[in-house]
């Protein structure tokens, strides 16, 4: 299915962060197995790229029978748990990626993600602090789109301005921490804010390219598709905002 262009940067905001540098093993890692390992876990890389979880899996299983210590490994099974909707084994291979390394703010965003799919608002908070909290975290603007959605399902809009702001100044070109400025100036009453937000957005998504027409379009379509009733109240705003 073509993914709309809301939908790629949403994609690329909030999903998959995968490391494809080779990492040296440790001293008790034979050298073939530790070569023979990157080659699976590349493999289990291409095959997520391409949307094809199941021989991902068999991918990284074979990756972490080789190498137990490939901090990477865990957190792309922990990808592809996420996809299979068992959100236990994705937390689990989450945290073991983590007791690897334990600044791994990828892993803490994703397990962000696990925990609001799994309605687990506070956990998925305190996740996403701790993804923010290493100054080394190259993605912060993930993290913080995340806490501002948490936030917003929370229905603690100020604190859901401020995240996505935070989203926005760090990702000045992504749409998405605009259209979550929109939705929060849209549930405080500040609907020429929320106007002038979702502008930036529209003008920002390059399958909109500021149409407001095709937003409109887009929109409709997606609050027809949407599968939980948040994401769908999420797109009926969408569409009001744009009558502001």
């Amino acid at each position: 299915m073509k993914l709309t262009g809301f939908e790629k940067s949403l994609k690329i905001l909030i999903g998959i962060t995968l490391l494809v540098t080779f990492i040296p093993g440790c001293a008790t890692l034979d050298e073939g197995k530790e070569k023979e390992a990157e080659s699976h876990y590349k493999m289990a890389v291409s095959h997520l790229k391409d949307e094809e979880y199941q021989p991902a899996f068999v991918e990284l299983q074979k990756t972490i029978r080789l190498n137990p210590k490939d901090k990477r490994a865990y957190y792309a099974l922990g990808i592809v748990y996420h996809y299979f909707e068992d959100y236990q084994r994705s937390v689990e291979s989450l945290q073991k990626a983590i007791s690897i390394d334990p600044q791994y703010s990828s892993a803490y965003n994703l397990m962000g993600l696990v925990f609001m799919k799994e309605g687990k608002y506070a956990e998925a908070v305190e996740s996403f602090k701790k993804a923010l909290q290493n100054p080394l975290y190259e993605n912060p603007e993930k993290a913080y789109a995340n806490l501002g959605k948490v936030y917003y399902r929370m229905g603690e809009f100020k604190k859901a301005l401020s995240a996505y702001k935070k989203a926005a100044k760090r990702a000045p070109d992504n749409p998405v921490p605009y259209y979550g400025i929109a939705l929060c100036y849209n549930a405080l009453g500040r609907f020429g804010d929320a106007s002038d937000a979702m502008k930036e957005a529209m003008r920002l998504d390059p399958e909109i390219m500021g149409d407001p027409a095709r937003a409109e379009e887009i929109f409709t379509k997606k609050k027809l598709s949407a599968t939980e009733e948040a994401e769908e109240q999420d797109y009926i705003d969408f569409l009001d905002i744009l009558h502001y």
